[in-house]
């Protein structure tokens, strides 16, 4: 397709963007760290939108105590969606071109940082990881992804005296900040803005399963809807002076406990493929092999 433009989202495009992905559009609509600038629109000549690229600054990108880690990789993460699921490579190569253009622009305001335009791919779309591949992209992490089957036992396993978890709602400014303090201690730093905190907690089935020492919120494994059948145990951690003492493993096993009482069939989560202590952990649970994705990125000079 020749006749079409690269603009940023009008107030009138709402609704079309709307019907390109439910994710996306709660994200143009409610996410607090949405900027528009962002957001790029190719645009037919008839004034419809084809496909929407946009990128949001990954957790990494404002991770706090890495000012002099010169290698420290601040992400910025992107999608391309297209109308109907109809690729267009002409339209893929422009809104690649754009993607660049406006990191670039970003990068010149943080010019200290180390900034990687990233996509996540599943390792089997050979497809799209040979289109980025070509431009120059390349493969910055593997990401392995576990499953539980819900149809076999849940192991229990006993807390520390004086622990216990509970499903706890991220509704008030404190439950937030303490919720982000103790992912902050956990995750070196690197952790959710406050605004996707925020919005994550409208996901559908989202459910927080926190461990608290008394009124301390020391660790949490999030439950959301992927699936009616799969359902998602992420954001899994524990602060580092409560690690090591099961308070993990109960987290987890109650949160599939909870999805098993929901008719789900299975449970998934991913963690790094280096992160050797992680998926020793997974796989005493009982969590399985699923699948690999991919990191696929491009250096922001």
């Amino acid at each position: 397709m020749k006749d079409f433009v690269i603009r940023n989202p009008k107030e009138e495009d709402a609704e079309q963007i709307g019907s390109l992905d439910f994710v996306l559009n709660m994200t143009y609509l409610y996410h607090g760290d949405l900027d528009k600038r962002n957001m790029l629109c190719a645009v037919s000549g008839e004034d419809k939108i084809i496909a929407v690229a946009h990128l949001m600054e990954h957790e990494t990108f404002h991770a706090a105590g890495h000012d002099e880690d010169k290698d420290f990789i601040r992400y910025l993460k992107f999608q391309i969606l297209f109308a109907d699921g109809v690729e267009d490579e002409q339209i893929k190569d422009a809104l690649t071109d754009a993607l660049i253009i406006r990191s670039r622009e970003i990068k010149a305001e943080h010019l200290d940082k180390r900034i990687v335009l990233a996509e996540y791919l599943d390792a089997d779309n050979l497809k799209d990881l040979s289109y980025y591949l070509a431009r120059g992209f390349t493969i910055r992490d593997t990401i392995v992804v576990f499953r539980f089957d819900l149809s076999q036992d849940i192991p229990r396993y006993p807390l520390p005296e004086g622990v216990q978890v509970l499903p706890f709602l991220l509704d008030n400014s404190e439950a937030l900040e303490q919720y982000h303090q103790a992912e902050l201690a956990s995750f070196d730093g690197v952790a959710w803005s406050m605004n996707h905190l925020r919005w994550m907690q409208g996901s559908p089935e989202m459910v927080n399963f926190c461990a608290f020492a008394g009124n301390q919120l020391i660790g949490n494994t999030s439950t959301w809807r992927i699936t009616d059948e799969r359902s998602a145990t992420e954001s899994v951690f524990v602060i580092p002076e409560w690690q090591k003492q099961g308070v993990a493993r109960s987290m987890i096993c109650t949160a599939l406990e909870h999805l098993k009482q929901q008719g789900k069939s299975i449970a998934t989560l991913g963690t790094h493929g280096n992160n050797r202590k992680a998926i020793r952990l997974y796989t005493q649970i009982g969590y399985e092999l699923y699948g690999f994705i991919l990191t696929i990125g491009y250096a922001i000079d």
